[in-house]
């Protein structure tokens, strides 16, 4: 007695058609699951679970009926399990028919198995495939982490720091950041443009030095004699000018926000347009004062 061949439909695809027995394995190896789709006339169809044909979805959880449940669905799913029950007996008792259909039938079914067997393997893959990228987002993140928290309080630099040369006579943008010049004495030296970050010109003696437009950042130039100095632009931000004999410099557009001027003589001073120690701009001219 020929057994009746069923369609499976997944995802909008249609597989088959198939015995119930190879069904009833692939349900129990967990290739396909109770709510894919089976019919005998790829016209109507229900969900394994619906039909009651297969024996590998009596114990899987029962389809959750749609939202949209109302008389009018259940009543069209009851008519399709109607026919299909009565295309189903008309199948165990059916006409006689030529051999050779037969083995043409063997041969699509056999087909359509390695086809199906093929499309169930490739799905497999690509969901173990999805595992490497995300295993590589989560490595990536992880070196991140890392190095963030390994730089503690210290950024990370992101440009090429000039090396600054101590022992480079004074010219114009010469770099002494950080170098230990205390007591050094040139008056009259010209350093314009000079990188003089965390320099210290501790006592040095730079009398009608031009320092115009100079980094003077965090420098140490306590009781340093700059009298007449032209500090023109320069940027004396949190520069240590206690005791410092500025008298007569031209102070102009310089920044000397949270400087310490403790002490620092700064008579007859030029401080037009300067930035002072409180983050006032002094006006116009200003000899001698911030005003």
């Amino acid at each position: 007695m020929a057994q009746p061949l069923w369609y499976l439909r997944h995802d909008g695809k249609v597989y088959g058609p198939f015995p119930a027995p190879q069904i009833d394995t692939a349900l129990a190896e967990g290739d396909i699951a109770p709510d894919w789709e089976v019919s005998l006339d790829e016209l109507d169809w229900l969900t394994i679970a619906e039909s009651g044909q297969f024996a590998g979805a009596q114990d899987s959880t029962a389809v959750t009926v749609p939202d949209t449940d109302i008389p009018g669905w259940r009543e069209e799913r009851q008519r399709a399990r109607q026919r299909w029950l009565g295309e189903s007996a008309m199948a165990e008792n059916p006409a006689p028919h030529d051999p050779g259909q037969d083995a043409q039938a063997r041969k699509a079914i056999s087909s359509d198995q390695a086809e199906t067997e093929a499309l169930l393997l490739a799905e497999k893959h690509k969901r173990a495939s999805l595992v490497a990228p995300l295993l590589a987002l989560l490595l990536v993140l992880a070196i991140g982490v890392g190095v963030w928290w390994g730089q503690g309080e210290e950024p990370i630099p992101t440009h090429i720091v000039p090396v600054a040369d101590c022992a480079a006579p004074p010219a114009d943008g010469v770099n002494w950041t950080n170098c230990d010049k205390k007591g050094f004495a040139q008056p009259g030296m010209r350093a314009r443009n000079a990188k003089l970050a965390q320099v210290r010109l501790d006592a040095a003696r730079l009398g009608g030095a031009d320092l115009t437009y100079a980094v003077l950042r965090g420098a140490s130039l306590r009781n340093a004699q700059l009298s007449g100095a032209s500090l023109l632009g320069a940027d004396l931000t949190g520069a240590d000018l206690s005791g410092a004999d500025l008298t007569g410099a031209d102070l102009r557009y310089a920044d000397l926000s949270k400087a310490n001027l403790t002490g620092t003589r700064i008579d007859s001073a030029r401080l037009g347009k300067a930035v002072w120690t409180d983050g006032r701009n002094c006006a116009e001219g200003s000899p001698g004062a911030c005003r």
